[in-house]
Order: structure tokens, then sequence, then C-alpha cells
């Protein structure tokens, strides 16, 4: 038989062996369920930046490709002058002053030019394809440089082109006596234009490059266009 001390010595041993393993188990079981339970760490939100919107580059506003005829007849397309410098004004035939006085400006600046204008295409586009047929297109550019191609079309052509070019244009109708001072065709419609005043500078690529505002004396314009020559040579 065991003697006494030594039975109640093994219960002692196996109670402290027994609370040992409940003491680990339950340590481990609470790290474990801390772990499972842990509450979730919040992220902030991801701040996106907005995306800025970047203004179209300046010789994409004006410009591209057209169709059009000239004042003989001829079907014009802007890459014709692929390789030149070109430049473009929108106007009328009866328009009374504005038109021929940008058209004279140019003018004074090709002569100015002398042999330099020989890189530079004059293009006068009318706003007024009803009335400016190729045949008085043709007689009205010969009053300017003996350059400048006059080019009409129908009127969704013009339209097209005008769009392309930002240009401004409306009819506004004249009274009878205000008519009487317009020549033009028989029949004609009691109307006279509104439009944009300005030359457009294209370069040897056919991108926008310039504006030339209305009433720009032709010295200004030679003295800013031997500028774009020189750069492009």
């Amino acid at each position: 038989m065991m003697p006494k001390a030594c039975f109640v010595g093994l219960i002692l041993g196996l109670g402290i062996t027994i609370n040992s393993v409940l003491a680990a188990e339950t340590t481990i079981t609470h790290e474990s369920h801390t772990t499972k339970h842990k509450p979730p760490v919040t992220k902030p939100p991801e701040t996106k930046t907005p995306e800025t919107k970047m203004p179209p580059a300046l010789d994409a506003l004006f410009g591209g490709p057209f169709e059009l005829t000239d004042h003989a007849g001829k079907i014009r397309r802007d890459s014709d002058w692929n390789g030149q410098f070109k430049m473009i004004f929108f106007g009328y035939t009866n328009c009374p002053a504005i038109c021929p006085t940008t058209l004279q400006d140019i003018t004074d600046a090709l002569d100015i030019l002398g042999e330099d204008a020989q890189e530079i295409q004059p293009i006068f586009i009318t706003i007024d394809p009803r009335r400016d047929t190729k045949e008085v297109l043709a007689d009205y550019v010969s009053s300017f440089y003996p350059g400048l191609v006059g080019l009409t079309g129908t009127e969704q052509q013009i339209s097209k082109v005008a769009k392309i070019y930002r240009v401004q244009r409306h009819k506004i109708l004249l009274s009878e006596e205000d008519h009487s001072a317009h020549t033009g065709q028989a029949g004609d419609v009691n109307y006279d234009a509104a439009h944009s005043t300005l030359t457009y500078l294209m370069g040897r690529d056919g991108k926008f490059l310039t504006l030339f505002p209305y009433d720009t004396r032709g010295e200004v314009m030679a003295e800013r266009l031997r500028g774009y020559l020189a750069g492009s040579s």
C-alpha cells in the first residue's frame, strides 16, 4: 500500500500539472479569441486628386481641313498650301469698309516682304456664298495682292469652315434706302453681313500660329511675319 504521504504528494503533483495545463489552454484560447475578434483597423478613405482638365492648345482652337472652290472654279483644300504659311481672312465682297481695309493691309505687308512673301499664301474666304460666286470673287480679289485666292462654296461648306475657325457671322436686314448703296446682282436679298474681323496666320504644317486684329497696319504685319519666317527656316 502506498504511504499516505506519497499519495498526498501524488495528488498535489497531479493538481499542479492539471492546473498548469488548464491555465495554458485558457491563455491560448483567450489569445486566439482576442485575435479572432480584434476590432478591424479603419483606414482613412483614399482621397483622389481630382483630374484637372487642361485647356486645349491654342494651335487646336482655330483651323482644320476644308474643301472649297476658288475664284477660278478650282476645288481647293487647305492641304494644297502645305509647306507655306497661310494668311486667312473671312469677309464678303459687299463689305463697305472692314474687308477692303484688311485686304489692303495684307497686300501692303506682302509687298513690304518682297520675295519672302512667296512663302505666304493670302486667302479670302467669303461668309456670303449666296452672292459671292466665283465670278464675283474673281473680280474682287483682282483689286488686291496678285496672289490672293478667293474661296467660296455651298452654305454648308462655308458654315463648316467658319465653325472650325470660330468665325461669327449673321445677316442684318437693310432698308431699301440702305440697300441702294450696296452693289450686287439683280434680285439680291436685302441684307448686310456682320462677321469676325480677325486675320489668321497658319503655319507650314497647317496649325494656327497667331491672329492679326482688324486695322493692323501693313508694316506691323510685315514685321511680325518676318519673325515667323525666320523661325521656320
